[in-house]
Formats: C-alpha cells, structure tokens, sequence
C-alpha cells in the first residue's frame, strides 16, 4: 500500500462533471494528504510540504488519447508551471482572491479562483485589475456541465487564455470558502464529494498513484474529457 491513494471514475454521474471522467487523490488515511498544508481551504492542520514529482509528471502526461485533462492545484505554480504544454494536462492554481488571480494571469499561469456569491452582482464576468474573471458557466445554466463547457474546449482545459475562471463558493462551509482570511472552506468537506474522498483515503492500493493514472487515462475512449483531482492535489504524503 503506497502512502496516498487515487480513485477513478470513467464516466462520472455528479451533476457538474456528468459524462467526464475524474479522479479523486488522498493520502492513506488521509483526506488531505496530497492538499498542501498552507491552503487557506484546508481546515485540518495537516496536509502536505513537498510536490510529488513523480505523480506530476504522472498527471501532466495523464490526458486521453485526442481528449483534453484538466485540473486544479493549490500549490505555487513555480512547481509546475514550466511543464506545462500543448496536448498535456492543463493545471489551474486555484488562487486566494480575484485580485491575486489577475495578478497570475497577467503572468500567463491558468489560474482560478473562489468568490463570494455577491462578487458577480448578476453579471457573467467581473473585470478585476484590467484582467477579467469569467464566471463558470455550470453556475448559471441549466444541464450544463465540464462536458458541455466551451463545446467541448472546456475554459479550465485552455491553457493559454487572458482571463480567469470564478467560481461561486459553494458547499455547507461556502462562508468559510468566500472569506480568505477565515481558515477551512474546503468544499470537499461535505456532500457527495467527502463521501467520494473518504473512500478514496480508505482504499486498498497495489500501484502508485503515477501509475494508476497513467493506465486510467490510457484505457479511456478517445476524446473523452478528463478532470483530475475532483478532491485533492498534487502534493507527496
């Protein structure tokens, strides 16, 4: 058993990632095993200090044959920013605030970020420092989802791209997750996902987590949408 897990998912049925595939990462016993443990989300005084390197190579060449592979990372993105490349897994830094956020695009890193749920005043996108925030479009239209996103060039797969992807703080501790100097907020601590990420921290595991995406996303069918780390990161346990 390797000190972190990876559970996969060939064709999720959750409501937002309907129709891709995903993946959920964990330490052995461990929700945030592989979360870093200076992200402001992460509530439980743990988490890991140092990237797995061979995972991230792992991950970054983990996209289905004539598909697309995207993920998110709270890490810096000068752990990784250099591998990333056309045709290869296209990694967002999930960033603290929108004003951080356009400062890291403006620095042509793909980058995300957490909002408030008053910060898009009924509009689509929000201009924060010249650098636009484009609201993910799952948020306000209906049976939509990572499938449908940008007819099939979903906006957090675009590795180059002016502006970055909002998304609403949501989940039972959406306050916490809105609020960047209030520790914890992490929406994968609730719902469906914690049930997901649980049994991933939980599981049995005879390969490493490189390994096992690396044949996950080999097996799957061409062109198919794969996202990465629906719960967890990047980082060694």
């Amino acid at each position: 058993m390797g000190a972190t897990m990876l559970k996969t998912v060939e064709i999720s049925r959750a409501q937002k990632t309907k129709g891709v595939a995903v993946t959920y990462r964990a330490g052995t016993k461990d929700n945030f095993g592989t979360c870093p443990a200076t992200c402001e989300l992460n509530p439980s005084g743990c988490g890991a200090t140092k990237i797995d390197h061979v995972y991230l190579d792992a991950v970054v060449d983990a996209v289905p044959t004539k598909g697309q592979a995207f993920t998110y990372s709270h890490f810096s993105p000068i752990h990784w920013i250099k591998k990333l490349q056309a045709g290869k897994t296209v990694i967002n830094y999930s960033a603290k605030t929108a004003a951080m956020a356009a400062k890291y695009v403006r620095m042509k890193v793909p980058t995300v970020c957490t909002v408030a749920a008053d910060f898009w005043g009924g509009r689509k996108s929000v201009t924060v420092d010249e650098v636009k925030v484009v609201r993910c479009p799952a948020e306000y239209l209906d049976n939509f989802g990572c499938a449908q996103c940008g007819n099939g060039d979903p906006l957090c797969a675009r590795l180059t791209r002016n502006f970055a992807v909002g998304f609403t703080a949501h989940g039972v501790h959406k306050k916490k997750a809105a609020n960047p100097d209030d520790a914890g907020g992490c929406y994968a601590t609730g719902g469906n996902v914690l049930l997901h990420w649980n049994h991933t921290a939980d599981q049995d595991q005879d390969e490493t987590d490189a390994e096992r995406v690396t044949r996950f996303a080999k097996g799957l069918a061409p062109r198919t949408i794969l996202r990465h780390h629906i719960a967890g990161d990047i980082g060694a346990n």
